[in-house]
Order: C-alpha cells, then sequence, then structure tokens
C-alpha cells in the first residue's frame, strides 16, 4: 500500500516538472514573466529612491554646500 503512494507521488512530481519544462521553454511565457517581476520589483523600489528629504535635511544638505563641504546622502551628513 505503501509503494502505491510513493508512485502517486513520483506521478504528481512527474507532471508538475513537466508543466514547469513546458511554461519555461515558452518566450512569450519567460518574457511576462519577466516583465512582471520588473514591473513589481520598480514598484517597490522606486518610492524609496524618490522619497524627498525633510525640511531639516535639506537645509543642512544646503549649508553644507555653502561651506565649500560634500553632502553625504546616505549618512544625511557633510563629509569635509
Amino acid at each position: 500500500m505503501r509503494i502505491y503512494l510513493w508512485l502517486g507521488g513520483a506521478a504528481l512530481f512527474g507532471v508538475a516538472a513537466l508543466a514547469v519544462y513546458g511554461a519555461f521553454n515558452s518566450p512569450s511565457f519567460v518574457a511576462g514573466l519577466t516583465a512582471l517581476a520588473v514591473a513589481l520589483a520598480a514598484k517597490a523600489v522606486i518610492p524609496v529612491i524618490t522619497k524627498r528629504n525633510s525640511a531639516d535635511v535639506e537645509a543642512r544638505m544646503a549649508e553644507c554646500y555653502r561651506r565649500g563641504g560634500t553632502w553625504d546622502n546616505f549618512k544625511k551628513r557633510c563629509k569635509d
């Protein structure tokens, strides 16, 4: 009885493997999957990248540039 369970599991695994193989052999599927992944990644990353600094940080950045320093965008401080 236990052998039938293993054979059934192996058959289901084989069918799933063939389905994935067939899907990834299709160029339109891969292109669609790539487009979906890029769109979702852009939707997650763009708001973080384009977030504006607060007024206090922008004032400190302007002061740093006035003094001739270099502003560190990651640490939000002036590198002299």
